[in-house]
């Protein structure tokens, strides 16, 4: 703008001294305005109650259940400006800084094709560190068993199992797949032989790579942000008492990005309506 306010000075026309420096009048006449956009009190009120319920739900997810909350569209781009407006903005991590496979990544085709199983620990007060077994499956997100006990022995993975194959009573386990690491349990030879009686396919990552086994490792990341850590637990029957309430909401009520913005239940139920 410099370079034209010279040329301006020494009597060049406007339109040859814009040509010259290579400006368009656009540009030229351009004034960066203030934008103030009101922010829309029920979105900022509904926002604060359900981040109260739901603190680690980002903008994307927000904007989603203050959909459904309000009966009305709201935009990410709203959620972003309530989110700034109350200093709730946090740097995003990419994609990149989260998966570091390079590797192919499995996607299963239909429900129970492809189970995940891990353990995870949980801190009880007085009766010190418990563990939580977990399946989930890979297609619908669902958190289909746990099994939750003080001691971290190989009968509790064979007892997730179990329990995941006891509440559904019609599953052909000759077309399962259970993806599991290599801690102690699940490379025992009970474990083994369990999976065999059941029919279940048992597929092992490779040492040091989690992502493999990377939709449970996620899994368990929200698990404790969203319904562990939140709590302070004193002993063991406390955390017992959480864990089944988190199975229930988060197979209900928690709606899942990769399941477009939906449960877990609500996705198979969905899926079901169109493959009957």
């Amino acid at each position: 703008m410099k370079v034209i306010a010279i040329m301006l000075d020494n009597n060049l026309s406007l339109r040859k001294a814009l040509n010259y420096a290579g400006c368009s009048r656009t540009m030229y006449y351009y004034r960066k305005r203030d934008r103030k956009v009101r922010l829309d009190p029920a979105v900022v009120d509904a926002a604060k109650r359900i981040t109260l319920e739901r603190p680690f739900y980002g903008t994307r997810r927000m904007a989603v259940m203050l959909s459904r909350e309000l009966g009305r569209p709201v935009n990410r781009k709203q959620v972003q400006r309530v989110f700034h407006a109350l200093n709730w903005i946090e740097p995003a991590r990419k994609k990149a800084d989260i998966i570091r496979s390079k590797g192919k990544i499995v996607k299963a085709s239909r429900p129970y094709e492809l189970w995940e199983a891990d353990m995870s620990y949980i801190w009880c007060g007085k009766d010190g560190w418990c563990y939580l077994f977990n399946v989930i499956d890979v297609f619908s997100r669902e958190w289909i068993a746990h099994a939750f006990d003080t001691s971290a022995v190989k009968e509790n993975a064979i007892q997730s199992v179990t329990n995941a194959l006891a509440a559904r009573s019609i599953i052909d386990t000759s077309r399962l797949s259970l993806r599991v690491d290599n801690g102690p349990q699940y490379k025992s030879n009970a474990f083994r032989e369990s999976m065999k009686v059941f029919g279940i396919k048992t597929e092992y990552i490779f040492r040091n790579t989690p992502e493999q086994n990377g939709h449970i490792e996620s899994f368990h990341k929200t698990l404790k942000r969203e319904y562990i850590w939140v709590n302070d637990f004193q002993n063991y029957q406390e955390a017992e008492i959480a864990v089944s309430k988190a199975f229930i909401d988060y197979n209900q009520n928690r709606i899942h990005s990769a399941l477009g913005y939906k449960t877990p239940y609500e996705f198979l139920s969905e899926w079901r309506m169109v493959n009957k």
